[in-house]
């Protein structure tokens, strides 16, 4: 009998979850409408450079003169605002109508962090409200016309990230990220996983804070270690889109709320960044028809 019973709730939650996804799939559809290209960023593990990787890959598209807009999906830990120099709040116009706001070079941003009373306010939400608030997100932020929306998951495999992967009509494909570091690119190779399971493409594989460059003598240093992203995109068979070199100006950057792109356009990090970002565009002109 308690069996039967706990195979009845299993069977209600999922029948519940699969009718909010239709019931949300329709808006958020719409809402994304004017949305040329969608690409979700996602790492394994927290703490490898995700997010600086989406500010900077945004900020590298915008120089190249598209509409840009980053979508932070991380709601315990929202940084795209900071690392963007976004201090002000956004407006909620009605039922849960909201408009991104603008960082100084152009790119528009929506996170929780930009309606929320404060930085030190914990957000303290459960695996399946956090998924449906970021669904009312996805469904009701007014975008407009954009070239490519990035979408910043939240570290991991969990509800969370897999249940936004799964209600973004016409995802075009998804970047994972990791650091040198072996515990990195084991827990990396289950998001890989997840998004192969999920049917996401996989447009290529970033390997964050690589070598460190010495400022005096320009030699180089592995930190953390040295091509094992490469071998866990060889070993998936996925495109390497490139190395981020470990510098202490983006660091930098990311604290004084500029794109190291931006802040420091000659460093190493900056052309990094670019590499990754234009074989990035290569690969989703192969793949899709998309004419970056």
């Amino acid at each position: 009998m308690i069996e039967e019973m706990e195979l009845f709730e299993k069977i209600t939650l999922r029948e519940r979850v699969k009718k909010e996804l239709a019931d949300q799939y329709g808006p958020i559809k719409e809402a994304l409408k004017d949305v040329r290209c969608k690409i979700a960023i996602l790492s394994g593990k927290g703490g490898v450079g995700k997010t600086s990787a989406v500010v900077n890959i945004a900020s590298a598209l915008k120089e190249k003169g598209f509409e840009v807009g980053i979508m932070d999906a991380d709601v315990h830990g929202p940084s795209v605002p900071k690392m963007t120099g976004l201090n002000q709040r956004t407006d909620l116009h009605g039922a849960w109508q909201m408009k991104p706001l603008k960082t100084e070079q152009g790119i528009k941003v929506m996170s929780v962090s930009l309606f929320w009373p404060g930085e030190d306010t914990p957000v303290m939400w459960t695996g399946h409200y956090k998924a449906r608030v970021i669904r009312q997100l996805l469904a009701t932020v007014h975008w407009g016309e954009l070239d490519y929306l990035l979408i910043d998951l939240p570290p991991g495999t969990g509800d969370e990230p897999v249940t936004i992967m799964k209600s973004i009509p016409g995802l075009d494909g998804v970047v994972v990220v990791t650091s040198p570091q072996e515990v990195s690119v084991a827990v990396c190779s289950k998001a890989i996983s997840s998004a192969r399971e999920l049917g996401a493409p996989i447009l290529g594989l970033i390997e964050n804070m690589s070598d460190f460059r010495c400022p005096h003598c320009g030699g180089e240093i592995s930190l953390l270690g040295r091509g094992r992203g490469e071998d866990l995109a060889r070993t998936y068979k996925i495109p390497f889109l490139g190395r981020i070199p470990l510098s202490e100006q983006a660091g930098r950057a990311a604290d004084e709320g500029v794109p190291v792109v931006v802040s420091y356009p000659g460093s190493p990090a900056s052309e990094a960044f670019r590499q990754v970002t234009g074989r990035m565009l290569e690969i989703l002109k192969e793949r899709e028809g998309k004419q970056p």
